[in-house]
């Protein structure tokens, strides 16, 4: 077992050890740090909002920058949560499902289930719960540190969640789940690799989108929702959410267009919890503005 691995199973039962409510006031001095030193997402994430928002003033972008933060460092400090101490995030009260009856409707008509998200919240909350309610398949890009890969396979397979590549191999297995009438479940807010999305806007801006949505249910006719994650304030758990069914249009453009500004409205409704930073507005066929 390498040095690594060891120190992320140590990191991730280290984190256990706390009450929820302990890691939110620990992500509370945390982020004030990341928000007054200089870092790599406290840059990104201002240069995002000021993309995205270009009529707000000075202090509302500080503001939502520093709860971004917040939200980003929680993500992080919820690791032994979401990916160890697994029970904690079935208690009574702790995550709270909004419109549950929505997809129930489209899991008994065994037509298939396609829930898409964007990275509000905690989507790992998102994959635990799916995986407790339906038999669900996502498509997974495997990150570059290997120790973290085992982790998240382990965490995710262990959630009842099934894992399969973004290759050719992978989508058909996610056709397959469909076809089948199972739910596939993505966040497909991440800008795709080049030759594999279009451009679409986002704020008002040009991105590079990712067109599996659109293209799996146009190919299944499927049932699609969007869903998203909230925390709580005061350290009092999470809000799922989930859409009215979707339809997306037939032409790739518009159904990638749709579903970017469906991702648009939920996003604004928290736009501090969505994960400013990322590098949301690269590839998009202009100058980069990072």
């Amino acid at each position: 077992m390498s040095l690594y691995s060891v120190f992320y199973k140590f990191l991730i039962k280290f984190l256990g050890l706390f009450p929820y409510k302990a890691l939110f006031l620990a992500g509370i001095g945390l982020s004030y740090l990341f928000y007054v030193l200089p870092n790599k997402h406290k840059a990104i994430s201002r240069t995002n909002l000021i993309q995205a928002f270009p009529g707000k003033t000075k202090k509302d972008l500080n503001k939502i920058l520093r709860e971004s933060l917040f939200h980003s460092t929680m993500n992080l400090l919820e690791s032994g949560l979401v990916w160890g101490k697994k029970n904690y995030i079935y208690k009574k009260g702790f995550i709270e499902i909004k419109n549950l009856e929505y997809i129930k409707k489209s899991i008994d008509s065994h037509k298939g289930l396609l829930l898409f998200t964007p990275h509000l919240g905690n989507i790992e909350i998102l994959i635990n719960y799916l995986g407790s309610i339906t038999a669900c398949t996502i498509p997974y890009t495997m990150p570059k540190n290997k120790n973290l890969d085992r982790l998240i396979t382990k965490s995710r397979n262990d959630a009842g969640v099934e894992m399969v590549n973004t290759d050719p191999k992978g989508i058909k297995k996610l056709l397959l789940a469909l076809k089948e009438g199972n739910t596939v479940a993505m966040a497909s807010d991440q800008v795709p690799k080049r030759d594999s999305g279009i451009i679409s806007k986002f704020f008002n801006t040009d991105i590079y989108s990712l067109t599996l949505v659109p293209k799996l249910q146009q190919k299944t006719q499927c049932a699609a929702h969007l869903m998203y994650c909230e925390r709580k304030q005061k350290g009092e758990g999470f809000i799922v959410h989930f859409s009215k069914e979707i339809s997306l249009p037939s032409e790739l453009q518009k159904g990638v267009d749709k579903m970017n500004n469906e991702f648009e409205k939920c996003i604004m409704k928290i736009p501090e919890q969505y994960s400013w930073e990322y590098k949301k507005f690269k590839r998009n066929n202009k100058e980069s503005i990072y």
